[in-house]
């Protein structure tokens, strides 16, 4: 909220402007300073400048604003040409929210004209005693206000119809109750901005685990028959004497349940290949099932404890900067997983690390500075690529979920990305050897053991998030 031009007046009244020294200026935001001053009656005092259109205001601050990372044109010239000078007089343009500092070292004579009006006039600006421009906060060609440039101020002979007064407060002057207000006012809309992005944060995440619970259930209806599949093996296993090759389909008799089953076949494979296929399809969708549902009990979970958690937080009060800690956290990707001063990238898997090199020189540093020997190595067979380690624990034995992430892991930073499936192998790190004057990272393996991945879209989002 802006002031008016009888609040100005209030506020210039109150403030030892003339005969302080200007000590430090320092920047905010594009818009806002604050002058560090000291005169002999005062001592050390601030006064805070903002010139944004929308809420332009001056007045004596006891706030410590955070200063601005990057120092803009304005502000730098601000430290150049006005510290160390004297603040000599003090005029407010009439029935105006403008005034100007006159500022005076041995050297020179300036003028500082402040504008806090609401539209595109709001400026700071710096002239010679006779009102050539020297600098601005905001260059305005059009209404002729840029460098080199004769400052041209039309002034007021009246307020016009309008009567402005000054607004009740409380406190022992305008000064206070105006710094303390703002700021409560900007804190008000501070925390409002932040509460609705914190609001577009939990519907985002919420919104993510909902849709990959979704696409899971999805993928577990589709796999859960697997037991019919084991039961159609089963039968033909027992009658796979019907079966001949060049045959798409046999009906056979169901031993345990009446009736028959029409079970289909591949016409290119023998009888003892289809039969190995509809075993394989039977693990296959059996496994995908049980992770399938390992899975959505952990999302459903999570998406319990994150509906709760945000429910909490949005129905109490939050502090201003609890509201910026939550708001500000970044969606992890890639980089969310280094570990400064370590190799690699540090995921976690159920409880298990996986740490996964990207390059040659990231899988040589790995082995010799992250992993013990028991620690289990996967590498893609017939694709160069990034080494993935299982951390060992003690008395544990790696759990199949875990073994397949790091398996997708090992496709996913391969040469075989493209084509989502890869055959690996797999060996504790003691049983890895070094070939003498090979490239960087280039290891054998011994005592390996064969595993193969396909890539799960869902599942590497969630590895990598």
């Amino acid at each position: 909220m802006g002031i008016n031009w009888k609040e100005l007046e209030l506020i210039l009244s109150e403030l030892p402007l003339e005969g302080s020294y200007i000590q430090k200026i320092t920047e905010h935001t594009l818009h806002s300073f604050t002058l560090h001053l000291f005169s002999r009656e005062e001592k050390a005092w601030l006064l805070y400048v903002e010139v944004a259109p929308q809420n332009a205001r001056v007045c004596r601050t006891e706030k410590i604003r955070e200063k601005a990372k990057k120092s803009q044109r304005f502000g730098q010239y601000l430290r150049a040409h006005i510290i160390g000078k004297k603040i000599t007089a003090v005029t407010q343009a009439p029935f105006d929210r403008a005034f100007t500092m006159q500022v005076e070292s041995r050297e020179e004579k300036l003028k500082l004209v402040i504008r806090l009006f609401s539209g595109p006039g709001a400026n700071f600006i710096v002239t010679t005693g006779d009102d050539v421009i020297l600098e601005l906060l905001y260059r305005r060609p059009v209404r002729d206000e840029v460098a080199g440039k004769k400052l041209v101020s039309v002034a007021r002979e009246s307020e016009g119809e309008r009567k402005f007064t000054v607004r009740e407060y409380e406190g022992d002057s305008f000064n206070a109750y105006l710094d303390r207000t703002e700021d409560l006012s900007e804190r008000a809309d501070r925390v409002e901005s932040l509460t609705g992005k914190l609001e577009e944060k939990r519907d985002r995440e919420i919104g993510e685990l909902e849709e990959t619970l979704r696409r899971l259930r999805e993928k577990e209806r589709n796999t859960a028959s697997y037991e019919d599949d084991r039961h159609a093996a089963d039968l033909l296993s027992a009658q796979l004497w019907l079966v001949r090759k060049g045959m798409d389909k046999v009906t056979l008799e169901d031993y345990g349940g009446g009736g028959t089953v029409t079970v289909s076949l591949d016409p290119a494979l023998s009888p003892n290949e289809n039969l190995e296929r509809l075993y394989a399809r039977y693990k296959k969708n059996r496994t995908a099932s049980q992770l399938a549902e390992e899975r959505i009990a952990s999302l459903e979970k999570e998406l319990d404890e994150k509906r709760a958690y945000y429910a909490e937080l949005l129905s109490s009060e939050i502090s201003l900067s609890r509201l910026k800690k939550e708001t500000e956290k970044e969606r992890k990707d890639d980089k969310g997983h280094l570990r400064e001063g370590h190799p690699g990238l540090f995921i976690d898997s159920s409880g298990w690390t996986l740490i996964v090199g990207r390059n040659a020189k990231e899988n040589d540093a790995i082995l010799r500075s992250e992993v013990r020997g028991n620690d289990l190595w996967l590498h893609t067979r017939d694709f160069a690529g990034g080494y993935v380690i299982i951390k060992a624990q003690r008395d544990k034995t790696v759990p199949l979920p875990v073994l397949l992430d790091a398996a997708m892991l090992a496709v996913h930073f391969s040469k075989g990305r493209a084509n989502r499936k890869a055959e690996l192998y797999y060996t504790e790190v003691k049983y890895l050897k070094r070939i003498k004057g090979a490239k960087t990272g280039l290891i054998i393996p011994t005592q390996e053991r064969n595993i193969t991945a396909e890539i799960d879209d869902e599942r590497i989002r969630r590895l990598l998030g």
